[in-house]
């Protein structure tokens, strides 16, 4: 159900100064996603990254996953890049002898149905909870902060997605998918019939950066975040293909561009932060069943980790200054000049990059060498934290791949995951 749309080129009241302005961006957004995807496409046929490296071990199960570092060429001139791919198994029928080519042909239905209707309302699900019960009167905060009762806990894993915008094909025209069905995303295969593109937001639950600035074994940074971005898909994005080559029955999935929030949050890098970047979900049925995903996130090495609202290094040389009757800005002229290669924006600068720049700096890049305190080293943890929630909402997906016995029988499907609302 969809409310009515906007006037072509033009956005009605019902639009906010936030949603225009994500709007506004979304075809430059989109045109850098399409050519990082192309990009992608053609460097991996051929295997020439610039800079590859093994990421990920799953141990027991026949899965891999590696990491990219490279450039490339955008509208607005030369980017260094990153990306990961993983490629994992999902799933195979269980029959063997003459059965086992219906049963082929029996997943090859349902994996497309289920990809493209109803993955993106199930890519995200509740961990297992203790049952809490409710007090018979509320207990004073003297003796709540005192009291062993367990509390209700909700943890949430994966990956969830709720249309927002469209725009239509034929006319042009740009609206708002109805909230109240906002977690029912359109069945993929509309997006090039009926839509030009679709503006989703995507939640990422559990996504947690983690840092270790003392070492492995030393005490651990940890940053929970509760990451929002909106993503643009369009045809280019949808992958629908029967037989695509010899061995292959069929490959579905989806992919999208990244749109930058409006609003900046705490950090320079992570969902709803990226300058440029694309991600790609593919499931391929093969002639016996056997089905694998492969999955790829592509986007721009971070010049930023943290926002801050001004530059450390010039307070520090500005309180150094008044601390000592203008001595201190040549004592820490030697700092200042070590950090020139630390990029900043709108005279900021990030205080971990600069850190790293300027351990290497004290240590000659030997902390680089022999600790691995380098940039590479941190943008290598960022790619891991991607891969592990790829990983992580397959693996939940597949629970509710396995629960349906038909997904092509609609009346039989459970309403959670028909409306997306998944518990």
């Amino acid at each position: 159900m969809m409310t009515e749309s906007a006037p072509q080129g033009t956005y009605d009241d019902s639009f906010s100064a936030e949603d225009k302005m994500i709007l506004d961006s979304v075809d430059t957004f989109h045109a850098d996603g399409l050519a990082l995807q192309k990009w992608w496409e053609e460097t991996n046929a051929v295997d020439s990254y610039a800079q590859r490296f093994d990421l990920v071990h799953t141990y027991s199960k026949p899965d891999r996953s590696f990491g990219f570092f490279d450039s490339i060429e955008l509208a607005t001139g030369p980017h260094p890049i990153m990306g990961v791919v993983d490629e994992v198994f999902y799933d195979r029928p269980k029959a063997a002898g003459r059965a086992s080519a219906a049963s082929a042909d029996w997943m090859r239905e349902q994996i497309c149905e289920f990809v493209l209707r109803y993955f993106m309302r199930v890519s995200h699900f509740r961990l297992s909870e203790k049952i809490v019960e409710d007090a018979a009167t509320p207990m004073p905060p003297y003796l709540k902060a005192l009291s062993w009762k367990p509390e209700a806990e909700i943890i949430r894993k994966g990956m969830e997605f709720s249309q927002c915008f469209y725009k239509e094909k034929a006319t042009g025209h740009i609206g708002r998918f109805d909230p109240k069905t906002a977690k029912a995303v359109t069945d993929l295969r509309q997006i090039g019939d009926v839509y030009e593109w679709v503006v989703v937001k995507l939640r990422v639950f559990d996504f947690t950066v983690r840092m270790k600035p003392f070492g492995p074994k030393g005490p651990e940074l940890a940053m929970p975040l509760d990451e929002q971005t909106y993503l643009v898909m369009s045809p280019a994005f949808i992958t629908n293909r029967e037989n695509p080559e010899p061995g292959v029955l069929g490959e579905y999935g989806f992919g999208y561009a990244f749109v930058k929030n409006p609003q900046r949050g705490p950090f320079g890098y992570g969902p709803g932060e990226f300058a440029h970047a694309c991600q790609t979900i593919n499931f391929r049925v093969m002639e016996d069943g056997e089905t694998r995903v492969r999955m790829a996130f592509v986007s721009n090495m971070p010049d930023k980790i943290v926002n801050l609202p001004f530059n450390p290094v010039n307070l520090s040389v500005s309180i150094a200054n008044r601390l000592t009757f203008g001595l201190g800005s040549r004592l820490m002229e030697g700092m200042r000049l070590g950090l020139d290669g630390v990029p900043t924006g709108d005279g900021e600068m990030d205080p971990v990059l600069a850190s790293i720049a300027l351990i290497n700096l004290l240590t000659n890049g030997q902390a680089a060498k022999q600790l691995d305190i380098s940039r590479d080293q941190l943008n290598k943890g960022f790619l891991v934290q991607h891969s592990m929630q790829h990983y992580q909402t397959i693996q939940g997906s597949l629970r509710t791949w396995r629960q349906i016995p038909n997904w092509l029988n609609k009346e039989d499907l459970p309403e959670w995951v028909v409306s997306g609302a998944s518990s």
